[in-house]
């Protein structure tokens, strides 16, 4: 494995795992969101929609966007068909490496899909075009978790008081809403 291709993987890997925290606490932080603000939203006659990714709840249903097929690159497909070889079950790997592959083939994740390689000790020549695509997959994980962190219930648990209150009076003033003050967290009482 060449260096900059390691140098990629390490980022990748560890971008990954931030985003896994991120979404973890920002399902935690959902959870307690709605213990303590969810009944604001609720009305008994409507349903409310909520976007898994961003915690985002809406009155309306969101429109389906259709997922674009984007051409995938024949050297990604040839990279692609050699790992089935040897991560397909009925070739004997794994039914979840094969999940995997073909995730990351979808996805054109192509780090994914490198590290697969590797273990399989398949070549594979990283080129310029390769970089970029490498790049890109970086920068979309650290734009789905700076997504994830900046929904109001994750700005709610990770700032400050001040910020806690801020997010109340953007709640109240978006949705025309009062917040009762004995729904306040005990802490925005007392600096109050």
């Amino acid at each position: 494995m060449s260096r900059s291709l390691k140098k990629f993987s390490l980022k990748y890997q560890y971008l990954k795992l931030e985003l896994e925290e991120a979404e973890q606490q920002a399902e935690d932080f959902n959870l307690e969101w709605n213990k303590l603000f969810g009944k604001y939203f609720v009305d008994k006659n409507s349903e409310m929609w909520v976007n898994e990714e961003t915690g985002e709840i809406r009155k309306d249903k969101p429109s389906k966007e259709e997922k674009k097929h984007k051409k995938i690159p024949n050297k990604i497909r040839k990279l692609y068909k050699k790992l089935s070889t040897f991560t397909h079950p009925d070739k004997g790997g794994s039914p979840e490496e094969f999940q995997l592959l073909k995730s990351a083939y979808e996805e054109q994740d192509l780090i994914e899909m490198l590290n697969l390689a590797g273990r399989y000790n398949i070549d594979y020549k990283i080129e310029e075009e390769d970089k970029i695509a490498l790049d890109k997959i970086c920068t979309h994980l650290e734009k789905k978790t700076e997504q994830v962190t900046s929904t109001l219930a994750y700005t709610y648990f990770t700032k400050s008081i001040k910020h806690k209150k801020a997010v109340i009076q953007m709640l109240e003033q978006q949705y025309n809403i009062t917040i009762d003050k004995k729904d306040y967290p005990k802490e925005l009482l007392e600096d109050t």
